[in-house]
C-alpha cells in the first residue's frame, strides 16, 4: 500500500514538474528570454503556489459546512455548520504538510538551475 501510494505521489510530482517546465520554457521562448532562466522561474512560481495551498489547507478552521442535501460545503452559505471530524483534520494537516515538501523541492529545483544566481 505504501509503495503504491508512494508511486502515486511520484506519478503527481513528476507531472506538475513536466507541465511547470514545458509552460515555462515555451514562454521564456516566446518572450525571448533564456529557457533555462525561464524555467527556473517557472519553477519559483511553482513552488509559491504549492506553499501557499499548503498554508490554506493547514489554516482551515475546525469547522465545516453542511448543506440542506448534506454534502460538505464551504461555511460561508452552508445551511448548518458541524465540527470537523479527528480524520478531516489529520487528513488537513498531512495534505499540508505534503504541499510543504512539494512546494519546497520546487523553489530548491529551481535554484539549482537558475542560471542568475550561481548555487556553487
Amino acid at each position: 500500500m505504501l509503495v503504491a501510494g508512494l508511486r502515486r505521489i511520484v506519478t503527481i510530482y513528476g507531472s506538475i514538474l513536466a507541465v511547470v517546465v514545458v509552460v515555462s520554457a515555451l514562454f521564456g521562448l516566446a518572450v525571448g528570454a533564456g529557457v533555462l532562466r525561464s524555467i527556473s522561474i517557472g519553477l519559483y512560481l511553482g513552488g509559491a503556489a504549492l506553499l501557499v495551498g499548503c498554508f490554506v489547507t493547514g489554516a482551515r478552521g475546525p469547522l465545516r459546512g453542511v448543506s440542506k442535501t448534506g454534502e460538505v460545503v464551504p461555511v460561508v452559505g452552508a445551511s448548518r455548520v458541524r465540527r470537523a471530524t479527528g480524520e478531516e483534520r489529520l487528513d488537513a494537516s498531512k495534505t499540508s504538510i505534503l504541499l510543504f515538501f512539494l512546494g519546497l523541492g520546487l523553489v530548491i529545483l529551481g535554484a539549482l538551475i537558475d542560471p542568475a544566481h550561481k548555487t556553487f
